[in-house]
């Protein structure tokens, strides 16, 4: 799905430029027809956006007890949360979500743990931007090395090879061993894997 892409709550239809509920903001409709025929489900569930304080205050909650679920509860709202933050709080949100992700990932069946990897990945390209921009290099090639590693997940050998690339470039140009180790061995299995692939 486009980035801005949406399903119908009534029809299911897939699509962009869709009208959100005017209430929660959540449910998507791609006509008036399919918004007047949901209503009776959807008022049920139908409840205002809590303020962003108190979803910044639920997520703090839930990420300190581990309560994945209730960290992705609020992935819908993670723009509005990371907007006009600090850099260093920005990174805390997305490392918040990618944790739940992670955690996830592993713990759900092969469809579901496809969608969470490919969440995994756009938030680890946004920090690594980030981490870059706040010259954490260590931190940016560990994001670049888990990067790398959730694309090979998905068989994206070409993406993951320049993941850890980039990684070991970065660890050898800012002297971070750890960052370069971690990337040469992501290599090494990749060219392993290659060469089982050839057998």
């Amino acid at each position: 799905m486009a980035e801005n892409a949406a399903s119908c709550a009534h029809c299911g239809k897939e699509g962009v430029g869709f009208k959100r509920c005017s209430v929660c903001k959540k449910a998507s409709y791609c006509g008036a027809a399919c918004q007047k025929a949901g209503w009776r489900s959807h008022k049920k569930t139908c409840e205002p956006p809590l303020p962003l304080n108190a979803v910044m205050e639920s997520l703090q909650a839930a990420d300190a007890a581990d309560d994945w679920r209730g960290v992705l509860k609020w992935k819908e709202r993670m723009e509005e949360l990371m907007e006009g933050q600090s850099d260093k709080i920005a990174d805390v949100i997305l490392s918040t979500f990618g944790r739940a992700h992670e955690v996830e990932s592993n713990s759900t069946d092969i469809q579901a743990n496809h969608h969470h990897c490919l969440a995994l990945i756009a938030l680890q390209e946004r920090r690594v931007e980030l981490l870059g921009k706040m010259e954490r290099f260590r931190d940016q090639g560990e994001a670049l090395c888990s990067l790398a590693s959730h694309l090979e997940f998905l068989d994206k050998r070409k993406e993951a090879k320049t993941e850890f690339q980039r990684a070991r470039e970065l660890g050898a140009e800012h002297g971070v061993f750890s960052v370069e180790c971690e990337a040469c061995m992501g290599l090494g299995e990749l060219a392993v894997g290659d060469g089982r692939q050839e057998e």
